[in-house]
């Protein structure tokens, strides 16, 4: 059974992004304007699609995705998507890294299936889920403590489910607890988009580098 957090800690989730690079720039810039964001005007919205093009920050003053972690008592966001990956090298950071402390609860960012658990702490990402949302999206989350009782792969899990635990495992610096957090649009899930920009990040954050 999952446990689900009260709906006054929630966040709107905005629909998400279409399968072209184009159509995901132009649906960056329709979350700001739906959501009542801050868009620097100095940031092109397309800069948020590859890993190969970093996107700085858009600014969030509203609703977007589901922030996928308990931001409590630490939650340090780094701006790092394209940067240096212990795994890819160079340019190769597919996701976010959510510094926290050991133990955060981490949440299903909408409503959607567990597709699957990894459990080999020897491989990059740890203890780790997999999950397919229901707006044909993959998300990835890595360097998990734990898994949250009774799910497993095939779980259905609705949106700020708690579905495991912030930690340390795989090749995430040992004591460096955090959680490693990818967005990646169907239909074949293959290319990361950064979710900075996309994420409602509540105001208790820190986000570095500062902009």
């Amino acid at each position: 059974m999952s446990t689900r957090i009260p709906a006054i800690d929630r966040h709107a989730t905005r629909g998400v992004l279409p399968r072209t690079r184009f159509g995901r720039a132009v649906a960056v810039l329709a979350l700001s304007l739906a959501c009542g964001t801050v868009v620097r005007a100095d940031v092109p919205a397309a800069n948020a699609a590859t890993v190969d093009v970093p996107a700085r920050r858009i600014l969030v003053t509203g609703p977007g995705v589901f922030f996928p972690m308990n931001p409590v008592p630490k939650c340090e966001v780094l701006n790092n998507f394209g940067g240096m990956s212990k795994t890819y090298g160079a340019g190769g950071h597919q996701g976010v890294d959510i510094g926290a402390t050991l133990g955060q609860e981490v949440y299903a960012v909408e409503d959607g299936v567990l597709t699957k658990q990894l459990t080999d702490l020897a491989s990059a990402p740890g203890n780790a889920w997999i999950m397919l949302g229901n707006t044909d999206t993959q998300y990835r989350y890595y360097h998990l403590s734990g898994f949250a009782p009774g799910l497993q792969a095939g779980s259905a899990v609705h949106q700020g489910d708690v579905i495991g635990y912030v930690g340390d495992t795989g090749n995430a610096t040992p004591g460096g607890y955090h959680l490693h957090f990818e967005l990646r649009p169907g239909p074949d899930y293959k290319t990361p988009v950064d979710p900075v920009p996309l994420l409602a990040i509540p105001r208790i954050c820190n986000v570095y580098p500062k902009q």
